[in-house]
């Protein structure tokens, strides 16, 4: 992972086209990166335009909340975060932008992000059933819920 800031933010294209429909502007990436808490990296590392092996130089967290400085950058419909319960403080900007977000994870801190959790269990080949269901979450019942399944 090396190069630029606005190159690691820049939205790769698709046979479609890029999903955005626009170069943002250096007001812009700096706008994002203060909003993923990470407008330091600006005086820390000279600027936007300085090339670094980012992987060598920013912890973990970091590259994940650049990761999500593009995601606002490229404003999809829909979000699907695997595993990000460390970034989730990032999932009120993504829902402020008007992004749709699913998260996949285990931790019962999960659901303080989100208003319905969809519960998928193993086939039952005697069962007809289906192994999924839908359900409203209720902050004081759904975490024991979570803890005892």
């Amino acid at each position: 992972m090396s190069g630029s800031l606005p190159f690691l933010m820049s939205v790769p294209k698709t046979e479609y086209g890029s999903v955005m429909p626009r170069k943002p502007t250096t007001d812009e990436l700096i706008q994002v990166l203060e909003d993923v808490n990470l407008g330091y990296l600006l005086s820390q590392f000279c600027g936007l335009d300085n090339t670094y092996e980012w992987s060598s130089v920013l912890s973990l967290g970091e590259q994940q909340r650049l990761a999500f400085a593009r995601l606002l950058l490229s404003k999809p419909c829909l979000v699907l975060l695997d595993e990000s319960t460390s970034a989730l403080d990032e999932a009120n900007e993504i829902e402020a932008a008007g992004i749709t977000y699913m998260s996949v994870g285990h931790r019962s801190s999960l659901c303080r992000y989100h208003n319905r959790i969809l519960r998928i269990s193993a086939i039952d080949p005697n069962n007809t059933r289906c192994n999924w269901n839908i359900e409203i979450i209720n902050q004081d019942t759904t975490m024991y819920n979570l803890s005892n399944q």
